[in-house]
Order: structure tokens, then sequence, then C-alpha cells
């Protein structure tokens, strides 16, 4: 049967992440998902046709988008992304099947500099940039990421490098009142127009705009619940980018797509595929490293 998808999402496997991010969806599920592309493993070599097999199901099955991401920060295993290229570029035409063309990675840039830029662009053919974002401050967006303190991320650089190896910038802004806060401003009015104003100094191509998800009453839900912006904040939202904007297109999942300022503007109110039943597409596949596909990030849909 076939199951459309726009997009592959790669879970990069790990132990714990660097980050200690406030609103980790990870950490409000206890799923633990084995990591079988350990080279280390007996059956490694079983695996990873495993691995392989999933991936050219997700392309016979239009999925020509690959974000590399992860329940931890995917640049924290370099040799993993190494492998991924490896399997891209060599082995899945050796299959019949064209590797993905169209790569993406989304980070909170912890670990990135000129030379980990050169790796993604030449080595794993890292096309789009997605920097995740909490606030446009340096040291507000490290609190709540949990960054360690010798890491800090200098957003302004990263953005900088990220221009200078002509990456496709996009910035995954995490809408919280301390993002709201960043820009200085006080009424929706204000606010909006100056995080467009933000992006466009920092060389953002896209713009993608992420309300929280919450599950549970843990930690991270509790803090979602006390810092997220109101449905208000996103009404207002829509409302400017339909007035400011210009209307690109629908995507096969069914957010509008809209051109603000010479940015690209997507507003991402389901960033966890939930309503993926409603629409004609689903979001994305997941392949974590458990070597199985899903639809979504829940064990419960697991494909095969």
């Amino acid at each position: 049967m076939k199951r459309n998808a726009q997009s592959l999402s790669i879970c990069v496997p790990g132990k714990k992440c660097i980050n200690k991010c406030k609103f980790c969806v990870s950490c409000m599920h206890a799923d633990a998902y084995k990591n079988q592309m350990d080279e280390n493993l007996p059956f490694y070599d079983l695996y990873f046709e495993d691995y392989v097999k999933r991936m050219i199901f997700a392309k016979e099955n239009d999925a020509n988008i690959m974000m590399i991401t992860g329940d931890i920060e995917p640049l924290q295993n370099r040799h993993f992304l190494q492998t991924l290229a490896i399997i891209n570029k060599y082995v899945l035409p050796q299959k019949g099947c064209s590797g993905f063309n169209w790569i993406e990675i989304q980070t909170s840039a912890v670990g990135f500099d000129r030379n980990y830029a050169r790796f993604l662009r030449n080595t794993v053919g890292v096309s789009v940039l997605s920097l995740s974002l909490s606030s446009f401050d340096d040291e507000e967006n490290a609190r709540i990421v949990g960054m360690p303190k010798n890491m800090k991320v200098n957003i302004q650089e990263v953005c900088a490098t990220a221009k200078e190896y002509d990456f496709t910038l996009r910035l995954s802004l995490n809408m919280s009142v301390k993002m709201l806060a960043s820009t200085g401003e006080i009424l929706y009015s204000d606010i909006i127009p100056a995080i467009f104003a933000k992006a466009k100094a920092l060389g953002a191509d896209q713009v993608t705009f992420r309300k929280f998800y919450t599950d549970g009453d843990n930690e991270q839900s509790q803090w979602i619940k006390s810092n997220s912006v109101n449905d208000n904040f996103f009404e207002c939202l829509h409302d400017y980018v339909k007035e400011e904007g210009k209307l690109i297109g629908t995507l096969p999942y069914g957010y509008k797509q809209y051109s603000v300022n010479g940015i690209s503007v997507v507003i991402d109110e389901d960033c966890m595929n939930e309503a993926k039943a409603e629409k004609e597409a689903s979001k994305y596949f997941v392949i974590r490293p458990d070597c199985k596909l899903y639809d979504g990030w829940n064990k419960e849909d697991i494909i095969f």
C-alpha cells in the first residue's frame, strides 16, 4: 500500500543530548529506541540493510526531502552523519534508487563552526540549515536550550557562517513569551514586524513559527504551559502574514506558504504530525535508531 509523505526525518542516534531544552519533546516520552546503527554490534550488517530498505521505501512513497534531526543535537554524531552520506550517495544508487538531493538539518548549532559547515555541505550534502531559536538574545537562547556553558551559540556568527557556505538559512522560531520579549517590543502589532526585521538582518531565507507541543504532566509540559504564547498571537500572526505577504502555495500537508519581505514563511501548528489522518499526505516519515520506519514520533506510529 502506498503511503505518501513529503519528507523523511532521520533521527540521529546518540546516548544523551548535549542540550537540556526546557521544552524538549523527547523528554516527555519514556519510549526507548535501541541504537542498531552501532558498528560494534554483531548484526550491524543486517540492520544496515534494514536502514537502507526504509530509506528506499520513503523515496518510493514520494518523500523527496531528508531532514536530519533527532532526540539529540544531530551535530553530536558526526560519524553517523558520514555513514548516512555514504548510504545516500553510493548505496541507494547501487540499489537502483536515487539518493536524496534535498537535505536539511535541524540544529541548535551547538558545535557548529566553519569546519563543520564545510563537512555538512561537501560530505553530507546538506543545503538547508534550519536553526532552532528560542530567543534572539544569545544568553536567553542558551539558557532555554540548556547549552553547555562553554558552547553557547553566537546566533549572528552561526547565521553568517551559514550564509558564507551558501546554505539556505531557515530560522525555526520556538514561540514562547521569551521569543516575543527578545524583540524588545510589547504589542503584537510591533512584535511581529520586529521578528521579520531581525530575521532579515540575520540573512534568513525562510522562517518557520513553531507552536509548542505538550504531552502529560511533566517538567517540559509545565514550562510550555507557563511560557507559550497564546492563540491571540497566532491569530495576529496569520493576519499579518496574509496582509503583508504574498501566497506562494499550499504544502502537501496543508500549511500555507507565504513570502513576507522576501522571506518564505510557514506557521507550524502541528510540529508532531498529530493531524496526519486529516491531510492528503503525511508530513513526514521517521527512521529511528532501531532502523524501523514510523509515520510520526510515537512508537505506535510504526510502519515496518
